[in-house]
């Protein structure tokens, strides 16, 4: 499972506009109940459904809890046990393109 592409700042507001984007690399489909995205204040934000084998599932934050900071930062993706699957960074300068999607 892979962290590929994140809309860090959307055109206006940020606020439950914001998504990252997921690929399924195993053969198998995948059970997200309990994974985690996480930001690099540590907030999580969780998971649930499932994801099949080779496809992309597109995540769109509420705001609530984890947010992608325009100034640059991390998105890390945990799986149930919250152990580390994948984790990305980007720069203030990467995060400046208003409404264009980070492909990693």
């Amino acid at each position: 499972m892979r962290i590929i592409a994140a809309l860090i700042n959307p055109e206006g507001h940020d606020y439950g506009l914001e998504s990252v984007t997921l690929l399924n690399t195993t053969p198998d489909s995948l059970d997200l109940d309990d994974w985690a995205i996480v930001d690099k204040n540590k907030k999580r934000a969780y998971l649930s459904g499932s994801i099949g084998a080779g496809e992309t599932l597109r995540i769109t934050l509420s705001g609530k809890d984890v947010q992608l900071s325009n100034k640059g930062g991390i998105i890390t993706l945990l799986d149930r046990k919250g152990l580390k699957v994948d984790g990305v960074s980007y720069t203030k300068k990467e995060a400046s393109r208003s409404g264009w999607t980070m492909v990693f």
